[in-house]
This record gives C-alpha cells, sequence and structure tokens, in this order.
C-alpha cells in the first residue's frame, strides 16, 4: 500500500499532514483525534478568555498590557491551532481518497 503525497495548500504543514496520513493508515482513527482538538482548542481559548478577564477585574493589572497579551496570546494559539486543523484535514481527505480508489479496483 503506497502512498503519494498530493500537491498541497500553502497553509497545510506537509510533514504535519504526511503524519496524519500514517497515523490513518496504521489504524488510527482521525475521527476522533479531530474532536480532541476542538475540544482541547475550545478548553484553552475558555481559559485564555478566563485568565484575561480575571486578571482585569479582580486585580489592578494595567488594562491595556493584558488585552495586548491575551489577543496575542489567542490570535498565535489559533493560527497554530489552524495550521494543526488544516493538516488533519488534508490527511482525512487523502486517506479518504485513497480507500476510494483501492475501493474501486
Amino acid at each position: 500500500m503506497s502512498h503519494t503525497t498530493p500537491r498541497r495548500p500553502w497553509y497545510v504543514p506537509d510533514a504535519l499532514a504526511d503524519d496524519y496520513c500514517e497515523i490513518a493508515l496504521s489504524g488510527g482513527d482521525l475521527r476522533m483525534l479531530k474532536t480532541l482538538k476542538i475540544f482541547r482548542s475550545i478548553l484553552v481559548n475558555a481559559g485564555i478568555i478566563g485568565i484575561t478577564l480575571t486578571a482585569l477585574f479582580l486585580t489592578a493589572a494595567d488594562a491595556t498590557i493584558i488585552t495586548v497579551l491575551s489577543l496575542s496570546t489567542l490570535a498565535l494559539y489559533n493560527g497554530v491551532e489552524v495550521a494543526d486543523y488544516a493538516a488533519l484535514a488534508a490527511a482525512f481527505a487523502e486517506v479518504r481518497a485513497q480507500q476510494t480508489e483501492e475501493g474501486e479496483k
């Protein structure tokens, strides 16, 4: 069973998508991995927002600094998560296409 690497969009990390393809081809469950990643993302975002609100309302911290830091952290984290999710989605599509091709043979 050979796996050819299709051309991927620029925003999809090739190494990460290849790793996800290997996980799927070796019997891993990409749907469960996708669910866990979304759940983790929601929890981390809620945590960052909760810490930010706590710092703003319960301490004497400077609102400008806290807001800039929290928005920067949210943007950075969600950017990494989007790239990771894009790689997972690309791998999911590739594995599904490969399984469809094998099923037609």
